[in-house]
């Protein structure tokens, strides 16, 4: 091979380097289309008067604006924590709930902490997961000039965004729930009917024929389809 042949080669090699798409060597890692769920966890703390239990009307609107701008939901939890130094911390924990369940929040509580309350306070906490859809469309993937043949870079956007609209519960798609326990009833009953003798009775090989008879029009005879004149 001579001098002027590997010239010209070299010549080519950079007119094609210089003509290929910079997009061919993008990667899917550049464009994740994942559901990102994040745990939140937010607090606010109720005050009460020394030696009592009862909650002032101040204190319960500044309660009230909390869980407005939390966006706390009927249903959603609500745990109370009160401090480990408390003597009232029973009576406050309980009246508290009470007002909070006939607003129609599900209520526990937390252990005592000797640290994270103020005294004479109830922690009010709220937990909860926030989803946050994957950034779509993603188009930084050119179509053109693949010679990879690899997917689009919107490829599963739309499914990723749909579930992380759809879901009711975002903490569903970290841990799920428990199925909990599968009714018995429809086990129990035919045993009960049978030890008693009131099992139903057997289809009869006229069961096609009684069942006819009860789609019948009152009359005694069943209308016959009308056919079409053709017009």
């Amino acid at each position: 091979m001579n001098t002027r042949l590997i010239f010209v080669l070299a010549i080519a090699s950079g007119v094609l380097q210089a003509c290929t798409a910079p997009d061919t060597e993008w990667s899917n890692v550049e464009a994740p289309r994942e559901v990102r769920v994040d745990y939140d966890r937010l607090t606010h703390a109720t005050g009460f008067a020394p030696g009592t239990a009862a909650v002032s009307r101040i204190e319960q609107a500044d309660l009230a604006q909390f869980l407005r701008a939390a966006e706390v939901r009927s249903g959603d939890p609500i745990y109370l924590e009160a401090a480990a130094s408390d003597r009232l911390a029973a009576r406050r924990i309980g009246s508290l709930a009470r007002q909070l369940t006939h607003q129609g929040y599900e209520v526990a509580s937390l252990p005592p902490s000797r640290d994270a309350v103020p005294a004479n306070h109830l922690l009010v906490v709220v937990e909860r997961y926030v989803v946050t859809p994957p950034a779509c469309p993603n188009f930084t993937k050119s179509p053109g000039s693949d010679h990879e043949n690899a997917v689009s870079s919107n490829f599963g956007c739309a499914t990723q965004t749909n579930l992380s609209l759809m879901v009711a519960n975002p903490r569903d798609l970290v841990i799920g729930r428990g199925p909990g326990l599968a009714p018995g009833d429809p086990a129990v009953l035919p045993i009960q009917r049978f030890r008693v003798g009131k099992t139903a009775p057997l289809p009869t090989e006229n069961a096609g024929e009684a069942y006819a008879a009860q789609q019948t029009p009152t009359g005694g005879t069943s209308a016959a389809p009308v056919q079409g004149t053709g017009q």
